[in-house]
């Protein structure tokens, strides 16, 4: 039998013989693409790092490119490392980019630690780190180039470290390419490749080749012209050059090619046929082998195949020898694998469906067998089973608990299709259906949580199950919130005859929370009132009294707020929801914090690990980087509250949970602006916008401020920064919820209705402050609120100053300095020139304090312009890069790394998250330009000589 390389000897010997030029015969049309890759070679060769996303169809020359651009980066001495994303191995987390890092040459990655099967021992974000820090050591001896194939098939785990790794190595000399096929797109990949390129990453998407490049790839493949009808034959190859290739190949191979000096002519053939041909010529045993090893995909083990053919691997040796002299199969590392997909599509594709589905569940069993995960053979038991399988449905549970933690949207898909595996009559559907929707809220797939529900509500169940499953779905939906769904599946449920107090108590319960979602604390009020009224039952009646108070915080009442939240920690001490505790706590958080009770408020999020911990809830990651962004914000401490948000946005996309989004990407966008990242602040708002479901919800009220904070530090026209804001004027006097949780937010509503020249929006906002002054007696912060305020509408000088004193005992720097730049304003229109430089100096240094480097140039610039000419205030820039350019968080932290503490050493002694002094230490590295420990503590004794003597 001849060799299948043949194929290719036959085509590149005509090519040879005609004297064609053969080297790049599939990139003829390439050439823009080719130049920008050749061009991001040299770069990373002269230590700079890129990210490049190719995009295109199956055959388009995606791998193509990638292997040109391997070919062109060993020469200079980038070390290289490529994977392949495959499609059944997507349920395995971080599959592709271990493998790439772990088969390069020498190995990026030799730990056992990094094995596939050892992954999920980890938690994520640990993960991530080491992959950050292997590739950071590679990348100072050598630039790297790492390439990922087919990322259409990438797990979400994947994709999760290609972001946080681009982002955190960018100023490495690491160039980063990805490719894939828009089809089958995902939420995450397509997200991933978007943010990449709105980061700077360069986009090359691949059209199918224009007819004059298919005619220079049929010329340089035959050593002549295509004929008119040859032409007409590639046409329908639809530009795309593998299909060409593999056309012009299988005539080759049948000598069906007409070859003179003027041109080629030939008859079709088919290379499936052909493939098919040597498949029939195999020996039994060999075709066996290749029959069951195709199920497993391009690679595979030889003791699974085994296993699946009740072989011992002695014995299957003799199939494995003839299938590799036959060029069949090649060695892949310790595996064996198809020498081309081709192949192994001609294989799978000739397996009769039932034969398919029967072969899919043997390879299931057969890696459970061998020690292969559970994510794997989850796969084949997707392919592999049939309705009314309850084993299979055993097994795609057990795996979807096992990746729950770490990736909740591959979690959600294993229990949906083991939900659509269960008789609908199967007494046990109803709580699958319930814990799927739970999954899948959690990844933020409302719709399909609401889809799940629907079809299963429509197979008629009995009242109490229907209202409970009404229940869950309403209460998953208000938390995320998608109020009006919640609502609806409330009242629905409410309305069922049959229905024990329990669950209509949860019902008015989840009501009263979709309420509070939608921006109606009146009605959540009531809604809690009647879950209490129902039943002192203890899950329900905490439920009501945490969204109760909730409530009345909204409303600015924010004693009444603290006391009905305290009951409802009492209530809720002996339940083991542990949702429901980051509610209370958060709930209880925010509420100390508007009190100005900062350090019990920190108490409060702190006790979430202590009340919430385990295997499962790495998701309270996420609530508590949201906490301490929040507080941190409120304090001034701005570089810290960044770190804190962007280790809490990494967390959330490695887990798949949205629900403290929108909050983080608030709190981003505010402190990035202040600090003058007015792109990073744009791109936090637009991510946190495409996680809000409901436009009345607290969350899009959170944005809407932040984003007109954005846009007022960045210059914006007032119109513009008003416009973010009608919705939040328009609850106005009696709608407190943002200003209820930040004292800040009156008065500056004042101020940016007074520049829009509207009085009347002007006057609701100084009488939401004041109403909040009155309710909150003993609050300093909204005690100097109200003054600022009212001083502002009325211009009135003294309140301003005395606004300015209050503020003296309120631990908001940022407040204080924000009023003090307002009483400057009065006193400089009544020429008071010398009281209006002491507020601006005020002002200044509190700028200064917390890193807020917009709003020191901004009081510099009106310094200079107020002070008499020769005493302008000199305007100091801090430089990108060096010693001088690291922040005084940084600092502090480089200083503590130095004398040897470890991130979880530093954190304790800073009293901050071990997340935050990570993001510090990665931004000196990239400042100070050192890649290690070593270079850092050499860089501070060098600097610092007689502090660490």
């Amino acid at each position: 039998m001849r060799d299948l390389t043949e194929a290719a000897d036959a085509v590149q010997h005509l090519s040879v013989r005609r004297g064609a030029a053969t080297p790049h015969r599939s990139l003829h049309g390439r050439q823009t693409e080719v130049r920008r890759l050749g061009e991001s070679v040299m770069a990373v060769a002269a230590g700079h790092g890129c990210v490049i996303v190719v995009e295109g169809t199956a055959g388009l020359g995606k791998s193509t490119l990638v292997s040109e651009t391997v070919t062109c980066a060993e020469p200079l001495g980038i070390g290289v490392a490529s994977g392949v994303a495959d499609e059944f191995h997507r349920m395995s987390p971080l599959a592709p980019l271990l493998a790439a890092l772990r088969a390069c040459s020498p190995p990026l990655l030799g730990d056992a630690k990094f094995d596939p099967a050892h992954v999920l021992d980890h938690e994520p974000s640990w993960l991530i780190d080491q992959l950050e820090a292997a590739l950071r050591r590679t990348a100072f001896q050598q630039p790297v180039l790492i390439t990922l194939d087919d990322m259409q098939w990438a797990d979400s785990l994947t994709v999760i470290a290609l972001r946080a790794l681009t982002e955190r190595l960018s100023a490495s000399p690491i160039m980063w390419l990805l490719s894939r096929r828009p089809w089958p797109s995902t939420p995450t990949g397509d997200t991933l490749f978007s943010d990449l390129v709105a980061a700077g990453a360069i986009p090359l998407s691949l059209a199918p080749l224009e007819p004059a490049a298919v005619a220079r790839v049929a010329g340089d493949l035959l050593g002549a012209p295509p004929d008119g009808a040859l032409l007409g034959l590639l046409d329908k190859c639809a530009g795309n050059p593998a299909v060409v290739v593999d056309l012009l190949m299988t005539l080759a191979e049948h000598e069906e090619l007409i070859v003179d000096a003027a041109h080629a002519r030939l008859l079709p053939g088919s290379l499936q046929q052909r493939l098919r041909g040597w498949l029939t010529a195999l020996e039994p045993p060999t075709r066996q082998l290749l029959d069951v090893a195709s199920v497993f995909g391009r690679t595979f083990d030889l003791p699974s195949v085994a296993k699946v053919l009740h072989r011992r691997v002695a014995e299957l040796l003799p199939a494995v020898q003839e299938a590799l002299g036959a060029g069949l199969l090649v060695e892949a590392g310790t595996q064996l694998g198809f020498q081309h997909d081709l192949i192994r599509d001609a294989v799978y594709g000739a397996l009769p469906l039932g034969v398919r589905r029967y072969l899919h569940r043997a390879a299931a069993e057969a890696l459970l067998a061998t020690g292969g995960s559970i994510s794997d053979a989850a796969a084949h038991t997707i392919s592999g089973a049939v309705p009314g399988d309850l084993q299979a449905v055993e097994l795609l549970v057990h795996a979807s608990d096992d990746v729950a933690a770490a990736a909740p949207g591959q979690a959600a898909d294993l229990r949906l299709r083991a939900v659509d595996l269960m008789p609908y009559a199967d007494p046990g559907r109803s709580g699958r259906v319930m814990e799927t929707m739970s999954l899948l809220v959690r990844a933020g797939r409302n719709a399909e949580a609401q889809a799940l529900a629907q079809v299963a509500l429509r197979a008629g169940l009995p009242a109490q199950v229907e209202a409970r499953l009404r229940c869950e779905l309403a209460d998953s939906l208000g938390i995320v919130g998608c109020s009006a769904s919640a609502l609806y599946h409330s009242r629905t449920a409410l309305g069922l005859q049959g229905v024990d107090d329990s669950t209509r108590a949860l019902l008015f319960a989840a009501e009263s929370n979709a309420h509070l979602m939608a921006g109606d604390p009146g009605a959540a009020l009531r809604a809690g009132e009647q879950a209490l009224a129902t039943g002192k039952i203890p899950p329900p009646a905490g439920q009501a009294l945490l969204t109760m108070g909730a409530a009345e915080g909204v409303r600015g009442r924010l004693t009444r707020s603290l006391e009905l939240v305290d009951e409802a920690v009492d209530v809720l001490a002996s339940d083991t929801a542990q949702e429901r505790h980051l509610e209370v706590y958060w709930t209880r958080g925010h509420t100390l914090m508007a009190l100005d009770r900062f350090d019990e408020a920190e108490a409060a999020f702190d006790a979430v690990g202590r009340r919430v911990a385990g295997p499962g809830t790495e998701w309270t990651d996420v609530f508590g980087c949201a906490c301490r962004a929040t507080l941190l914000l409120h304090r001034g401490d701005l570089d810290d509250a960044v770190a804190e948000g962007n280790a809490g946005l990494i967390r959330a996309e490695e887990l798949q949970t949205w629900k403290y989004v929108p909050e983080l990407c608030a709190v981003l966008a505010e402190a990035n602006a202040y600090r003058g990242e007015f792109g990073s602040a744009r791109r936090q708002l637009r991510h946190g916008v495409s996680r809000v479901y409901d436009p009345s919800s607290v969350g899009a009220q959170r944005l809407a401020w932040a984003s007109a904070v954005v846009d007022e530090t960045a210059g914006e026209e007032p119109a513009r920064v008003f416009a973010h804001l009608a919705s939040l004027y328009q609850e106005l006097p009696d709608g407190l919820q943002v200003p209820a949780l930040d004292p800040m937010v009156g008065p500056r509503l004042v101020g940016l209705a007074r520049r829009a020249h509207d009085a009347k929006r002007a006057g609701m906002a100084a009488e939401a402050a004041t109403t909040l002054r009155r309710i909150n007696g003993g609050v300093i912060s909204f005690a100097a609120a109200g003054m600022q305020a009212g001083g502002l509408l009325g211009d009135d000088v003294d309140s301003l100053l005395a606004a300015v004193h209050a503020f003296e005992a309120s631990p908001r720097p940022l407040a204080r300095a924000r009023a003090a730049e307002d009483a400057a304003g009065a006193l400089f229109e009544r020429s008071r020139r010398a009281e209006a430089v002491e507020q601006l100096d005020l002002a200044l240094a509190e700028y200064d304090r917390a890193g807020a480097v917009v709003l020191g140039r901004r009081v510099r610039q009106r310094l200079s312009e107020g002070v008499t000419p020769g005493t302008e205030q000199p305007t100091v820039e801090r430089p990108s890069f060096g010693w001088s350019s690291l922040t005084a968080a940084e600092l502090r932290v480089v200083r503590l790394a130095a004398t040897g503490l470890t991130n979880r050493a530093i954190a304790d002694e800073l009293d901050v998250s071990p997340h935050t002094v990570e993001s510090h230490l990665r931004h000196a590295y990239r400042k100070l330009d050192v890649r290690s420990r070593v270079e850092l503590t050499h860089m501070v004794l060098t600097r610092e000589p007689a502090t660490h003597a």
